[in-house]
């Protein structure tokens, strides 16, 4: 016997509408966030399945929901890993002038690392779902639950900080 709640169809084509038209993006952010291409993609996979038995039909905005869960998702991986490794200002000084024409994923993927830890962890996730996942600060601020303002100004002072610590390392 199945023990599991079935959505009704149009929720089942609703969640795979909007994971078909975001994935790119989720992946993206996945990515970013956990450091590992395999990984995203196994969260992503786990993701979707719960969200079959959610009830994101019933969000306000469906698409807000589904990066909430996303965002959710990747905190709670990262925090039974417990392997992700946080890098101080001083480790900008070991960037060489060539990596900042990263050739692969791995390559753009850890100079961005190195430049993100420099933020707190809420300035570094609103530049991710801004950035990363194409989300408006409106959307940033309902995913996170934090006024519309505060969205805008964590994300102002991410990139004032990020422009300041190019421009010390003499890396632009």
């Amino acid at each position: 016997m199945n023990h599991f709640n079935h959505p009704a169809s149009n929720d089942r084509k609703l969640i795979d509408g909007l994971i078909t038209h975001e994935l790119e993006s989720m992946y993206r952010y996945a990515c970013y966030r956990l450091g590992d291409r395999a990984e995203a993609r196994d969260l992503i996979h786990e993701l979707y399945l719960r969200l079959l038995r959610s009830e994101v039909g019933r969000a306000r905005n469906p698409r807000c929901y589904l990066y909430r869960a996303l965002s959710n998702a990747c905190t709670q991986h990262l925090r039974g890993s417990q392997r992700r490794e946080f890098v101080g200002v001083e480790a900008l000084s070991s960037i060489l002038p060539e990596e900042l024409d990263p050739s692969d994923f791995e390559q753009e993927q850890a100079l961005i690392e190195r430049l993100m830890a420099t933020l707190g962890e809420e300035q570094r996730e609103v530049v991710r779902l801004h950035l990363h996942c194409g989300c408006t600060f409106a959307e940033v601020a309902e995913i996170l639950e934090i006024p519309l303002p505060t969205a805008k100004s964590r994300y102002r002072y991410a990139i004032e900080h990020l422009r300041e610590e190019l421009h010390r390392q003499g890396l632009i």
